[in-house]
């Protein structure tokens, strides 16, 4: 081993000398390497790593020969020589040595050999070649082929583990075979890799593509830049011997030099250098074609055979054989510069003839092989061109699976590459384009089973390749790029989607400041002279600097104080006058004292002309209707607290000769005084600076006066010395006054206002906080003691009471630190008063207030994303505001629930009876129905808890668990129900008591009132039945009463029954089911023996609700398809989404509750009563089957889910006889199924108790479906048929089938059901959980995964067997290819079974490759509509004119009404470009004349279309069409159409022509342009019904003729007006249908006016294309119905556009918004601080409500703007309204293009910058960040199952020159829905969206760069 380390050390040293020593070392190392078969290399020689010593020997020497014969000419020879004669001597051990010698030795030996040679990098001449050649020929011999392969057999059968056997086992560990195949590849490479280096040295000028060969392809043999497979010879093994680094053969990595070479030849044509040399090696390169030619051959051969055995062919180097042949091959033909017939023919035979996957390697060869041949022989160019095209467009499974990229990647690459170097470059290149879209018209595949997938793949080669070509010429400018480029683009975009299901989709897009009047100035003028003489009676010398009252006049003002009660209109402004003249005199003594140095007399008579005016204010604020301390404002605030400065500073407030004299009056001020803080909008975060430059404050206070002022503060708060000794002279002012005001008030029996201190965001301060604490602990010491006072004295009045409920509300504040000190105040009184409690109206407040944060801790599972801030209690009249925090709720709660009953337990400690009987009243009084989400009602829980502990019951919730020391149950329910049942009972029992008293006769009484309750319940009974409205009061109290005259008679009264079942069904609404089966439980409960005869009623009443379509059977709210709905431009309505979530809540919800009540009266008496077992079973046998029936809406899951798991556990707990079984079971099975017939629906809203109740009923049915069983064993009637295979007897009792088949149907029906139930879960899963933290995962899909494809198959042929629609929805739930394969020979079979189900026209014409015949087609007469823009796609030139599909495609659009196609008109406008038969045109003028908005609309687009520029100078080939069909319109209407049609267009031509006007003034400043055009509005007439085109909805009723604004411009004319714009307000049929309201509701509504007006601007533009605009918000405006379609709670403003003529149009102005452009000019630094100064401090309700506007809006665009690549988003075109939604505007990039050239300056997804994020919250734990995470992911989901027709909305769009179009475009946005990945995946994709926009860089750098050109701040 040491020997062999010096020797490869020694080779190395002289490879890397200088050479002095290659004389004596050169034929040393020849010496070695030829010695090398001497060696025993079994003998010490390990196998680590795969390769043998003599392989890793071998090639360090031969590579360290060839690397010194690179260097030094002088040995080359010499080496190759050696290399030459070694190579000579291996070929010769070959054919004489043992197997063994073979085996361990020669063949490892020569592995070493040649892969030195392949690798190599030294330059050949061509007598090198021909030695090599000469030299290799033996080991291609067929002979020595046999020799290796006998010796490597029987090395193989030897049955001692002998070393040969080791090596071979060694290398095939390796993936790598010793055998002939492998010498004849590493031969062949050897050559190759040899010519190639010999054609280097030839080129007549050199090119290396350095990086080329993986720009244009990886060299054959690699995927992705990695081999197919691997061969590794480890270089540097330490257990072998330390050798060179040395490159990998072929077979494993990147050749060097000859990817250079062939990247180069791939590239551009080599030619040769002629030479004498040259003719030598015509001869052996023609050799070395044909002899690899014939290796390529047998290979084929052999290959074939293999292939027809089965056995796989990667062992025996067949395909890289044939691969290297077909090189080896091209480049001798490039070499000696002949081709003939042969190579082309086995290209092609490669290509085309039994194409195998697993053959990549050859395939990629071949395809190389065609370009270097396409380049370096112009006549075989054509040929080439022509195989790669049909390549890419003949099928293929190369073009199938995750590894198809790369295939298609090379073949477009070479066909591209190929085309560039034509002859006739431009003539061949629009040939194959234009062929290209040839196959994409008359493509068929021969291969049925694949036939669907492979037309789109080939359709998808097809444009993949005119892609590439496009690209190619435009970047190599190979033509000039007028002629070329643009028109491959242009069949590009036109050709793309109309071929493809995946390019296959389209879609498209607010005063009055009212003046607040009242005249005041009489009032005003007079006690503002009034004031002025006051102030001059101080001192004439300050005259000039003030305003204030005279002292001459203070009777004028008491008197004024006094009267002013007859004009309470005139309290504030009087109020302001005498606050200011008190503040302003004050100010003036101080001036006048400091300045004239006056003696203290004299001071303190200017003082006490100030102290005079304190009763004058005092009686001005005596007055009880005036309350200027609720809701004051900042400017009221300031002026009260610089008063009670003033009152401090002159020492009013302290015990002197004038406190006395004024003592009552500040006390009366101090109780209407205000809080020294505001809350108005967080105006108080400059509370400190107020205070320290307050002017009433002098700022030459002596220190004395300090001292004292902070003196007499620490007296009053002893704890806070060290804090007051370091507070200025203001802080010190401010909180003495505090501390009188709050005092004197408190002593009035007012504590609770001291709490609005700390409701301010501007007591920041932590030293005033301090105190201001401080003196709010006295504050209450001081009510606590008064109210002590008042109690001993027996004098506790009413104002005691309402400080108390005061404090006790403010424990539920939104401010934590104002619920805390309220909570401490409360925990006082406890102690103090703990007798307080025992007054109702506290204790009934307490208990509200906890019902009303449970409800606040509820609404998490209401409404998640959608937080109610205010809750009601009209029981106390209370109304509590929370944050939008659930876990501040949750705490809240928590402590408040805690705080309750320790103070409940204290009263009942000193008087038991008494809030026992309080406790009582409290569970009585309550509402009798509570109608909140759950049963749970947090008051009455309490109250019931407070007097007797319950057992907890089942029904516990998630949200309060969280909560520590709260335990729920249902106690609350059972009190009440009890409560009921004893107090009617006690109605009935005291009539019947009565009666035996009386009359002697039980029941007497009782029996004389029954025809009177009869008759109420009867006339009840008609209200409902006549749809008239019913109160839960009446209802309760008649079915209550009725309950307890059943349960007391002795008969049973079966009409009362009737009654008692029937009135609530009539009625059928949430609250009348909950009333209703609350009262049949207590009859059953009670009369057992009524159960039978009530249930009955039970069962008719179901029947009755199904005949009736009533709830869960209404068809009224059946989901729709966006599509297939009006699309409206209008902003995203929050309360329209409640709305309709509280429809179809009222809808569904009365079968829940009956369903529940089922459920519980099967599990009580299922082992009982067989006879309600059959009712059950009756029951549920209707239901299921009409389960077909039953409605589409998503929220109506859970009563489907809920009934099919009652279903299920009837049969799994109940024998019956087997055909009852067998029909039960079977339509269970089916109305599960039909359920799934359904497009998935995701669960609707953001309620996430529906959510998670729906998850939790889908889990047990799938449970409970694993365990259902088929018995069928109890027969009564059947026909044996003998014995079955396991001897025993089977059965037919129906329709002919066996049990056997049966159960065999049953089977698969549960795997099927099973299968498609746990996607139901994932999905209902993904939604509910969008964000899944700490690794968390509820992702079931084991059944899933567990199918094969065969499995799948016969899963898709059995949902076929039971509905087409069934199997359909298989392919829209799993992804999985053989799913569509299968449907697509099941359509093709029986087209009739899905001619229900327009989804199955995706299959049947796919994108117009008619796969199905003319007999199959036939079905589309009557096959299901389908949407308006899908039908449109169907004019398109991909569907051939075909007549039936044609004709679907109108029937389809005339099946919808023209107000929904009516939101396609851009697109119907369009797909005139191909109407040959013109269907198109003749729809156009049916539905113009139809709806003249219709042709209105059409008009202006048609006009817009004209012509390709917006100076109509370059007409659109569409055009002449275009006036064919608008003057066909117009002659067409006559009357008042024609009348109509006259008054709109010559009004919008009024308006539109003053930007021609304006022309001529286009460099003149703005107010000579505004001038203009108020001239030009003013002659504007509004003619009769005339309308803005972007408002057809609306009349223009007015013009605001001095709106008109000239924007800004600088060679055009834009210009802004208002119009008044008069609406109808819609109405909601079904919504009346539903809802139930009272007579006064109904009349309330009446008199709401049918119409309203609203002030409109729009922007009229002239030279400008908003035709992409109009595009972007139509899109916009699809996902706004979108999102609103699953009751998102996402906000989205698609503002209307319409483009009226080239270059021409108007667009609404988005009203109440400011964009965050403009926000930065005026100083605005960031959002952040807009919010707070707008909406208030982020505690306020206000900012919270505004906050989560933002982050519902910022989400939707988010995503929008994702999918749909807005670009250039700069603060100029983001727009926030007053309620703080981000709106974007400006759609001048989207799609294709960017700023600047398309750099892609904005990589980022969305933006999404540091000033949203600091509004949102900056990571996953804060909420609204959370929220606005989880919310992208939802309208991500969304937004999945409509990508195919939102990219055929934009499909239609491709050849109207929209600039927004550049090639690829449905492509990269069908790559950016992501619609192969599942759901889970698909939520994790949008969340690495979203981080990746998370502060981008890039997106900070777009904006600073927009300011730095554009000036727009950021």
């Amino acid at each position: 081993m040491r020997h062999q380390h010096a020797l490869i050390a020694q080779a190395k040293f002289a490879a890397e000398s200088s050479g002095q020593f290659d004389h004596e070392l050169v034929p040393r190392l020849n010496d070695y390497l030829h010695s090398l078969p001497k060696y025993k290399f079994s003998d010490g020689f390990g196998l680590r790593g795969g390769k043998s010593a003599a392989d890793s020997l071998t090639f360090s020497l031969v590579t360290h020969l060839l690397t010194i014969a690179g260097k030094r000419p002088t040995v080359r020879q010499e080496i190759l020589d050696g290399i030459w004669t070694y190579l000579d001597k291996l070929s010769t051990l070959v054919l004489s040595d043992s197997a063994a010698k073979i085996c361990e030795f020669v063949l490892p030996s020569l592995n070493g050999l040649l892969t030195a040679l392949e690798t190599s990098t030294f330059e050949i001449e061509p007598s090198d070649f021909a030695a090599l050649v000469s030299h290799l020929s033996a080991f291609l011999s067929s002979a020595t082929a046999d020799h290796i392969r006998q010796a490597v057999d029987a090395t193989k059968q030897e049955a001692t583990n002998t070393y040969a056997r080791r090596v071979l086992v060694s290398y095939a560990r390796e993936s790598v075979t010793l055998d002939s195949n492998r010498v004849v590849l590493q031969a062949l490479t050897v050559k190759r890799n040899m010519i190639a280096r010999l054609i280097n040295s030839n080129v007549a000028k050199a090119q290396k593509v350095n990086g080329h060969a993986h720009a244009n392809g990886h060299a054959p043999g690699q995927v992705n830049g990695k081999h197919t497979r691997e061969y590794s010879s480890d270089d540097e093994n330490p257990s072998v011997i330390p050798q060179p680094t040395r490159e990998a053969s072929s077979l494993s990595t990147t050749l060097g030099s000859f990817d250079d070479i062939w990247s180069a030849l791939l590239s551009e044509p080599i030619k040769i250098a002629q030479g004498a040399t040259q003719l030598d090696l015509t001869k052996i390169m023609r050799a070395e074609y044909i002899m690899s030619m014939q290796h390529f051959a047998d290979m084929h051969e052999f290959a074939n055979e293999l292939h027809a055995k089965g056995v796989v062919s990667h062992e025996f180097y067949n395909c890289e054989i044939m691969g290297v042949s077909l090189q080896l091959a091209s480049l001798a033909s490039v070499y000696i510069h002949e081709l003939d017939d042969i190579l082309p023919s086995h290209i092609s035979n490669c290509l085309f003839n039994e194409v195998r996957k697993e053959e990549f390697w050859i395939h990629a060869a071949a395809l190389d092989c065609s370009n270097v041949l396409g380049i370096s022989f112009v006549d075989a160019n054509k040929e080439m061109v022509g195989l790669q095209q049909e390549f890419l467009t003949t099928p293929s499974p190369m073009f199938e699976g995750p590894d198809a990229a790369p295939v298609l990647s090379r073949a477009t690459d070479r066909l591209a590459m190929t085309l560039k170097h034509s002859g006739a470059s431009e003539d061949v290149a629009m040939s194959t384009i234009y062929a290209l879209l040839n196959i994409l018209y008359n493509h068929n595949s021969k291969d049925k089973l694949s036939i669907h997938i492979q037309s789109i793949l080939i359709q998808e080669n097809a444009i993949a390749a005119i892609s590439k070509i496009a690209s190619i010429y435009k970047s190599e400018k190979v033509l000039p790029e007028q002629e070329i480029t643009p028109l491959v683009l242009s069949m590009l975009a036109q050709q793309v989607r109309d071929h493809s299901s995946r390019l296959d989709c389209v879609i498209v897009l607010r005063l009055t400041d009212l003046a607040l009047a009242g005249s005041l100035t009489s009032f005003n003028d007079i006690t503002q002279i009034l004031a002025n003489i006051a102030k001059q009676s101080i001192s004439s010398e300050h005259k000039t600097i003030s305003k204030e009252l005279s002292k001459t006049v203070n009777a004028c003002l008491m008197h004024l104080a006094n009267a002013i009660r007859a004009r309470p209109e005139f309290y504030h402004s009087y109020m302001v006058t005498l606050l200011k003249l008190f503040v302003e005199k004050g100010v003036q003594i101080q001036s006048t004292s400091h300045s004239s140095k006056r003696g203290q007399n004299n001071v303190n008579t200017l003082s006490t002309i100030l102290g005079e005016l304190l009763p004058i204010l005092a009686q001005f604020l005596s007055h009880k209707d005036f309350q200027p301390h609720v809701k004051p404002t900042k400017e009221n605030v300031k002026l009260f607290r610089d008063v009670w400065f003033h009152c401090v500073l002159f020492e009013f407030v302290k015990d002197s000769q004038w406190s006395k004299e004024w003592n009552t009056a500040m006390q009366t001020i101090a109780l209407k005084t205000p809080a020294f803080v505001s809350g108005e909008h967080g105006s108080d975060a400059y509370l400190e600076g107020d205070l320290e430059y307050n002017s009433v404050l002098p700022r030459g206070i002596m220190d004395a006066e300090k001292a004292a002022m902070r003196a007499t503060l620490t007296s009053y708060l002893p704890g806070q010395a060290v804090v007051i000794k370091n507070l200025s002279s203001a802080k010190v002012v401010f909180l003495l006054s505090v501390y009188h005001v709050e005092t004197m008030r408190s002593r009035q029996g007012d504590c609770s206002h001291m709490l609005e201190y700390f409701m301010s965001t501007g007591v920041n301060d932590v030293s005033i906080s301090t105190c201001l604490e401080s003196i709010a602990d006295q504050v209450m010491n001081v009510f606590i003691s008064q109210t002590q006072t008042s109690v001993l004295s027996h004098a506790v009045d009413d104002a005691v009471r309402k400080q108390v409920r005061s404090v006790i509300i403010a424990c539920a504040h939104r401010l934590k630190r104002v619920s805390a000190l309220a909570t401490k105040w409360v925990q006082y009184l406890i102690v103090s008063f703990p007798q307080l409690m025992c007054d109702k109206a506290l204790l009934t407040l307490a208990l509200e207030v906890s019902e009303l944060l449970w409800l606040s801790c509820e609404n998490e599972l209401a409404d998640e994303y959608c937080p109610v801030y205010t809750f009601t209690s009209d029981m106390v009249d209370v109304t509590i505001n929370v944050p939008d925090s659930y876990p501040y709720r949750r705490e809240l709660l928590a402590k408040f629930a805690d705080l309750t009953r320790r103070w409940i337990a204290a009263a009942m400690a000193n008087s038991p009876q008494e809030v026992d009987a309080l406790l009582q009243d409290y569970l009585a009084d309550s509402e009798k129905i509570h109608t909140g989400i759950s049963r749970v009602h947090m008051g009455r829980t309490l109250a019931a808890r407070s007097g007797k502990d319950l057992t907890k019951n089942h029904n516990s919730f998630e949200t309060l668990n969280n909560i520590p020391g709260l335990l729920l149950d249902n106690s609350s329910v059972f009190f009440q129900e009890f409560s009921a049942r004893r107090r009617y009972q006690g109605e009935i029992g005291g009539i019947e008591n009565f009666s035996r008293i009386s009359t002697q006769q039980p029941g007497a009484v009782l029996q004389s009132q029954l025809p009177g309750l009869r008759d109420s319940l009867h006339q009840m009974q008609q209200q409902a039945k006549d749809d008239q409205f019913v109160s839960n009061n009446d209802l309760a109290n008649a079915l209550h009463r009725a309950v307890s005259a059943v349960v007391t008679l002795d008969k049973v009264d079966v009409d009362l029954i009737k009654l008692i079942v029937w009135i609530p069904i009539y009625l059928f609404t949430p609250d009348s089911l909950k009333i209703g089966t609350s009262a049949w439980n207590w009859v059953i409960t009670e009369r057992s023996e009524v159960e039978k005869r009530l249930m009955s009623e039970v069962a008719a009443g179901w029947e009755w609700a199904y005949r009736h379509q009533k709830g869960l059977f209404s068809p009224l709210l059946n989901s729709e398809d966006p599509f297939r709905v009006r699309m409206e431009y209008t902003p995203t309505d929050k309360k329209a989404r409640q709305r309709n979530y509280k429809i179809a809540s009222y809808l569904f919800t009365p079968h829940v509750i009956w369903t529940e009540f089922l459920s519980s009266r099967f599990q009580a008496t299922r082992y009982r009563n067989r006879d309600m077992v059959d009712t059950f079973t009756r029951l549920l046998q209707l239901t299921f089957a009409n389960g077909n029936k039953m409605s589409t809406h998503s929220l109506a899951r859970e009563g489907r889910f809920q009934l099919l798991l009652l279903g299920l556990r009837l049969l799994q707990s109940n024998r019956m006889e087997a055909l009852i079984e067998y029909k039960l079971r079977s339509a269970l099975y089916r109305s599960a199924l039909s359920w799934y017939e359904l497009s998935p629906r995701w669960s609707f809203g953001g309620n996430k108790m529906l959510s998670n109740t729906e998850i939790r009923l889908l889990k047990e049915f799938g449970a409970a479906l694993e365990q259902d069983k088929i018995q069928l064993d109890t027969i009564l009637s059947s026909i044996r048929t003998g014995q079955n295979g396991a001897g025993s007897v089977d059965y037919i009792f129906t329709d002919k089938l066996t049990r056997d088949a049966i159960v065999r149907n049953h089977t698969q029906s549960r795997r099927l059901l099973s299968l498609l139930t746990e996607n139901e879960l994932n999905r209902l899963g993904v939604w509910s959980t969008p964000i899944v933290l700490n690794g968390a995962s509820n992702v079931v899909n084991t059944q899933e995964k567990s199918f094969s494809e065969e499995a799948w198959r016969t899963m898709v042929r059995f949902a076929w067997s039971v509905s087409a629609s069934l199997a359909l929805q298989l392919m829209t739930r799993f992804k999985n290819n053989a799913i569509s394969i299968e449907l697509g020979q099941l359509l093709a079979r029986d087209p009739f079974a899905a001619v229900r189900d327009a989804d199955a026209i995706q299959i049947l014409l796919g994108e117009g490759t008619f796969r199905y015949s003319a007999a199959q087609l036939k079905y589309l007469l009557f096959w299901q509509p389908v949407p308006s823009i899908t039908a449109i796609t169907y004019f398109q030139p991909a569907f051939h004119n075909n007549p039936m599909v044609l004709q679907y495609a109108v029937r389809s659009l005339e099946h919808s009404p023209v107000e929904v196609v009516f939101f396609y008109v851009p697109q119907i406008v369009q797909a005139l470009r191909h109407d040959d038969l013109g269907y198109v045109e003749k729809y156009i003028l049916r539905a113009a004349r139809v709806s003249q908005l219709f042709a209105h609309q059409i008009i202006w687009n048609m006009k817009a279309n004209m012509y390709k520029d917006n100076k109509c100078e370059v007409p659109d080939a569409l055009k002449p069409t275009l006036d064919r069909i608008i003057n066909n319109i117009v002659e067409g209407l006559s009357g008042e159409d024609k009348s109509f049609y006259e008054r709109e267009f010559n009004f919008f031509n009024q308006v539109t022509s003053i930007s021609g006007t304006l022309m001529p003034l286009v460099k003149k400043p703005k107010p000579e342009k505004k001038k203009k055009i108020d001239e030009e509005m003013a002659k504007i007439v509004v003619d009769v019904g005339v309308y803005l085109p972007s408002n057809p909805d609306g009349v223009v009723v007015g013009i605001d003729k001095k709106s008109g604004r000239p924007l800004q411009s600088h060679a055009k004319t834009p210009f802004m007006a208002t119009f008044k714009v008069r609406k109808v307000r819609e109405e909601s049929a079904i919504e009346k249908a539903i809802l139930k309201r009272e007579s006064a509701e109904e009349e309330e509504e009446a008199q709401i006016p049918k119409t309203y007006d609203v002030w409109q601007s729009a922007i009229f533009k002239v030279g400008d294309d908003c035709r992409q605009d109009v595009l972007a918000i139509q899109l916009i405006a699809v996902f706004k119905n979108i999102f609103t379609s699953v009751g998102l709670d996402l906000y989205l403003f698609p503002y209307r556009i319409v483009a009226t003529a080239p270059g021409c149009g108007m667009i609404d102005v988005i009203p109440n918004s400011i964009s965050r452009d403009m926000l930065g000019r005026e100083k605005v630094n960031n959002l952040q601080d807009y919010f707070v100064t707008k909406y208030g401090g982020v505690d306020s309700i206000e900012y919270q409500k505004a906050r989560n506007n933002f982050i519902q809006s910022v989400a939707a665009y988010s995503v929008v703007s994702y999918l749909l690549q807005f670009k250039d988003r700069h603060n100029g075109n983001i727009m926030i309204d007053d309620e703080g939604h981000v709106i974007h505007i400006d759609f001048g990039f989207i799609l294709d293009i960017s700023p600047g050239g398309n750099i892609n300056f904005e990589s980022s997804p969305f933006k999404l910058t540091s000033e949203m994020i600091q509004i949102m919250g900056s990571s996953i734990e804060d909420q609204g960040y959370r929220w606005f995470c989880e919310l992208c992911v939802k309208a991500f989901l969304a937004s999945r199952p409509y990508a195919e027709q939102i990219m055929q909305l934009v499909t239609l769009m491709l050849e109207s020159g929209l600039p927004c179009f550049r090639g690829e475009t449905i492509k990269r946005m069908r790559t950016r829905f992501q619609l192969d990945r599942s759901e889970r995946s698909a939520a994790e994709f949008i969340l690495e969206r979203v981080d990746e926009s998370y502060l981008n860089k890039r997106t900070v750098l777009y904006d600073s760069f927009q300011k730095a050109t554009n000036g727009i701040p950021y």
